[in-house]
């Protein structure tokens, strides 16, 4: 039997008879705010310190039964022991990654008498990102992250786990590591450690190909902190080689060995307090939430730009008709803007907060007001006249420029527009240049390219013209982008860099 006390545990069957038997934590559901779980083991003991450690990796590296080795070693287990704990089931860790309901969750492990390290400790299994849930499932994690980042206060360390043969990151993986990284500021670089699993008696492989991508975490000598687990061992004891006894209590005790490491590690890391990791989590969902409302006004502007271009090219072509002021007809393409859909969250829009500017047209928050449809930009095709457009200058500028000069001054302001729309979602990306850990979230001419994209698929009336201006559009963002790499100073980033 365990030395603690029964009540703690839930004693479940061993896989074969010559197998340890297994206990499971029992576990107190504990009140929580957010769209996460706490769960607590044993009673909160006041005086002793707590560390807060988070796991965190690609789905299928392993997190779930390191989480269970460390609570092996926590908790004593010896290798003849007939005993075993479990924090977490395995097999309905495996459902829940399969769910489209995976949180994070928090386990409170309470110090008591018994326990191979000095304090509590806080565990907080993270939902693994890349799984088939697909991208727009780990943007929802990405979104809990925020969440849950508000409701602490600090943390001691982040576990990397990552599957120790990897000697190359494949796209998949660098997608994860981007995703993860992405979520924090500068200052928790040297609070990331790396837990290489599935590792034999060598270095693992995986430490060399994330040295070569530059990984952000902390550095002994130049290589990043790791530390290796096989855990194949932790359950089972069967064997029928001959010989085999002996290999799996070797790999039992360097099981315990990397364990203790890892926790003597721990004592010596400086709590972080998550702000840099909070503001970047802020303004990541601000800048998403602004690029898509700036989309569709610099959508709007281009299909303006194209029809201005189209008149344009109608007055050219009646050149001597307006010089005799005789009016003709013309066909041109508009864009109007029609009710299309119920959008029920509309009023939850989080472009603004009390207090502050709306981040797409920069009005207060007074300025507006919320509407239960939204509005689509409809192409349609109607009749002008000359005499019309004509007069619509006249009365607007009551000036004596011609109307071509007009209409190319109109195009010039329109550009303008485009421009300043550009550069404001520009100003939100320097920011996370300068704060975030890993600051590569999608440039403005991503942006401008998803909006190619989806013309291409639409193929609406007058989509070649726009696709046309839009890659203007695109050529000027870009060079907006260059300009502003390059006025980046050595002495601006070095002022942000962590010390190693």
């Amino acid at each position: 039997m365990p030395p603690f006390t029964s009540s703690l545990f839930e004693q479940k069957e061993p896989a074969a008879k010559s197998d340890p038997t297994k206990y499971e934590l029992k576990l107190l559901r504990l009140h929580s705010e957010g769209k996460y779980k706490r769960q607590q083991f044993g009673i909160e003991n006041p005086h002793k310190a707590n560390k807060v450690m988070m796991m965190v990796g690609e789905t299928g590296s392993g997190k779930t039964t390191l989480i269970n080795t460390l609570i092996n070693f926590i908790l004593g287990v010896k290798w003849e022991d007939k005993y075993r704990y479990r924090l977490i089931n395995e097999n309905k860790s495996i459902n829940a990654a399969l769910s489209r309901t995976s949180e994070i969750t928090i386990y409170q492990i309470n110090h008591m008498e018994g326990f191979t390290i000095p304090h509590s400790l806080t565990i907080i299994d993270t939902p693994g990102f890349g799984s088939t849930e697909g991208r727009e499932q780990d943007r929802h994690k990405a979104q809990q992250f925020q969440e849950f980042f508000n409701s602490l206060d600090r943390i001691n360390a982040i576990c990397f786990v990552v599957k120790s043969s990897c000697n190359r990151l494949t796209s998949t993986q660098r997608y994860v590591f981007d995703s993860i990284l992405s979520m924090f500021g500068k200052d928790i670089e040297q609070n990331i450690v790396i837990c290489a699993t599935y590792a034999d008696i060598c270095k693992p492989t995986v430490v060399e190909a994330l040295n070569e991508v530059q990984f952000p975490c902390a550095k002994r000598d130049g290589i990043p902190v790791y530390f290796k687990f096989n855990s194949c061992v932790l359950y089972t004891k069967s064997s029928e080689e001959e010989g085999d006894e002996d290999i799996s209590q070797t790999i039992f005790k360097q099981l315990k060995q990397n364990s203790h490491r890892m926790f003597d590690t721990l004592k010596v890391l400086d709590p972080n307090t998550l702000y840099l990791t909070k503001e970047v989590l802020s303004e990541r969902n601000v800048l998403e939430i602004t690029m898509e409302g700036l989309l569709p006004k610099i959508k709007e502007i281009a299909l303006k730009q194209h029809e201005l271009a189209k008149t344009e090219q109608i007055v050219k072509q009646h050149q001597e008709d307006c010089k005799n002021d005789i009016d003709f007809e013309y066909e041109v393409k508009e864009t109007i803007k029609e009710k299309k859909r119920f959008d029920p969250v509309a009023a939850l829009c989080e472009v603004f907060t009390w207090g502050r500017n709306c981040t797409v047209c920069e009005h207060n928050a007074g300025s507006h007001y919320r509407e239960n449809h939204v509005w689509e930009n409809v192409v349609v095709t109607n009749k002008k006249t000359y005499k019309e457009l004509k007069e619509r200058y006249e009365k607007a500028f009551n000036d004596k420029l011609t109307t071509e000069e007009h209409l190319k001054k109109e195009m010039e302001c329109e550009e303008d527009s485009v421009m300043e729309l550009i550069g404001r979602a520009a100003q939100w990306l320097q920011r996370l240049h300068a704060i975030a850990l890993k600051p590569d979230p999608p440039t403005v001419s991503d942006y401008i390219d998803l909006l190619i994209r989806i013309e291409e698929q639409e193929t609406q009336p007058g989509y070649k013209e726009r696709i046309d201006t839009l890659m203007k559009v695109k050529g000027k963002a870009e060079n907006l982008h260059l300009l502003q790499f390059k006025a980046r100073r050595p002495e601006a980033i070095e002022a942000h860099r962590v010390p190693q």
